[in-house]
This record gives C-alpha cells, structure tokens and sequence, in this order.
C-alpha cells in the first residue's frame, strides 16, 4: 500500500460496494473534482475492511487533511477504526454503497462528482462546514478474557435488525438478491427472519442505573436516526449532543415488522410496546440465547456488550450543517 502524500485527499475504494465504479472512472473523478479545489487524489484500492482502516491509520500518521470512504456505510466504518478519537483527518464519503445511510441523513448529493465537490467546499470553508461529530463504541470480551473495541458511526442493533443483515451476510442468495434489488432486500430478509422466532430476554442498565429485564424482539443504540434510508427508529437522535439513542421493541420479532409503516413516518416511539431511551453508557447481557447483533450494517461478535458514546470523536465533512441528524 503506497503512503499517502502530501496535500493529497485520500480516497478508500471498496470495490465490493453495491453501486461501484470502473477503477479508472473512479479515478478520473475524484482527480477532477480536486484539481477544482487544489488538491491532489490519491486513490487506494482495498480489499478487506482491515486494508481499509490501515489506510485510514496512514492518513491521520500522515497528516492528511481528509480521507473519502467511496463505498457504503461499511466502508465508511472500517475507515472509522483506523482513525483516533479526535484525529484531526477529516471523513467525507462517496457514497457508492447499497443504503448509503450517513450521506442520506447528513444531506450529501448521490452523484459521486458533486459529493466530492460539496465536502471539499466544506473542508475549505467556503459552503458547509467540517464538524465534531460523536461515535459510539461497544465493548465486549473476547474468548480468551481481553476486552475488544468496535466503534461505529451509526448504530448498533440487536434481535430482528441484526438477524437481516447476517442472513444476507451468510447467503450467496441472498447476497445476490440484495446485488438486484438494492436496500429492500433487508426488508425481505427481516421477514423471512421473523417466523417463529421468540423474544431475546435481555437485562440493561443505563449509566449505571438499576437493572431493566426485558423481552426484545429488536433493540437499536444508535448515533443517528435511521435503519436503512426508510425506517427511522430514533427520530430524535443528534449526532453532535453526546448521547446514545436507544430504541426497544418488546415481544416476538414480528411485532417490529407489523409497526414497519410507523417508522417510515417518524411514528415508532409512540407505537404500542416500544421504548425510546437516551444515555451515554448502556450495558446489555443476554440472559437465555444470545441474540444476533450488527454494527454499522457488518454482524458483530455475541457476547455481552457496553456501549459507549465518543462525545466529538470524529471531523466529518458536512455540506449541510442543519440537516436534523446534525443540529437537532
């Protein structure tokens, strides 16, 4: 992997991504869009998540002033685990992934040539803005007794959410399915994933607060608002006030697929048998099965679990400074 140089934008290509380009094509217009602000693209081909957060890891070692995930939301999170808590290396994104959620809740174009272009305004200040925002990062215990670190930028997930994305991780099928189809295909496999599953008992405990014994078909800890473009599960979250937004649906997995329609319109926290928390440190232990578990969209380890929230752990490139997810 070459270093990165000076004055350069790096640019982490996931090849994988849903939506992604001809390495030249790429090339040629992350080249064009930072001649137009003075700076040199360089480009670095990955192929695993753990090339991409080397990468970032070289970028901040190097001083670069900003490194651009040109993938999805994924991308976007192994790029996150190379970068410190306060690395002065900004992130923006080409959003080239299935769902694309961050560049969709922080308002950044589709077209890979005027997002580019929008966050470098932004970096230079002359629209938008580069802004601290919070990460969050769960804790869990790895077999031989060490504690193991995942950031994320978006959320956590446990029960139903987390069983979609690992039966389209685990299946050929439906790896090719969501290929065709895009961001539905999460939909598809959430139902084939409800039948004749049962709640997970789960006990939390919010910033250290008494224990809370519950039956979770799904439960979200999220840094933003949304599940995918169209399910917004924590209406209220802000990704700049440090605190963890936590989303619980009691009962059978079936049940957050029946209030589906709620969250399309914002409407989930005031559906029946549904939690809305706030905090900055949830613990969470399975006390039967362990339930499925995601971050940022990969599967995670089942364990037990603290999260964490990182208060202004990260400069992110954001044209729009007012979308909700950012002021509130």
């Amino acid at each position: 992997m070459q270093p990165p140089l000076p004055d350069s934008i790096i640019f982490v290509v996931n090849p994988q991504a849903g939506r992604s380009r001809p390495l030249r094509t790429l090339r040629s217009i992350c080249e064009d869009a930072c001649a137009a602000y003075g700076y040199t693209a360089q480009l670095i081909n990955t192929q695993s998540a753990y090339e991409a957060s080397l990468a970032a890891r070289a970028a901040h070692d190097a001083g670069a002033a900003a490194i651009f995930g040109c993938g999805g939301d994924g991308t976007l999170s192994a790029i996150l685990q190379g970068l410190p808590v306060g690395s002065p290396t900004a992130l923006g994104v080409v959003p080239l992934g299935t769902a694309n959620v961050w560049a969709y809740e922080t308002s950044i174009p589709k077209a890979p040539l005027l997002a580019i272009a929008s966050q470098l305004a932004a970096l230079d200040g002359a629209s938008g803005a580069t802004m601290s925002v919070d990460t969050g990062a769960v804790w869990w215990q790895a077999a031989d007794g060490s504690p193991q670190k995942q950031r994320f930028l978006l959320m956590a997930s446990w029960g139903l959410d987390a069983a979609a994305v690992a039966g389209i991780v685990q299946s050929d099928r439906q790896r090719r399915v969501k290929r065709i189809v895009g961001e539905p295909a999460y939909f598809l496999s959430a139902l084939r994933e409800s039948v004749g599953r049962k709640a997970w008992p789960l006990t939390l405990r919010l910033d250290g607060g008494a224990p809370i014994d519950v039956d979770a078909g799904m439960l979200t800890v999220g840094n933003t608002r949304m599940v995918g473009t169209w399910l917004e599960v924590n209406p209220n979250a802000v990704a700049t006030d440090g605190l963890l937004d936590v989303m619980l649906v009691e009962g059978a997995p079936w049940r957050a697929i029946a209030m589906a329609p709620l969250a399309r319109h914002g409407w989930l926290p005031q559906g029946p048998g549904v939690r809305n928390l706030r905090c900055r440190r949830i613990e969470i232990a399975p006390r039967e099965t362990r339930p499925p578990m995601q971050i940022d969209g990969d599967p995670g380890p089942q364990s037990s679990y603290a999260v964490d929230i990182e208060p202004q752990a990260l400069r992110a490139l954001c044209p729009m400074p007012s979308a909700e997810v950012l002021s509130g």
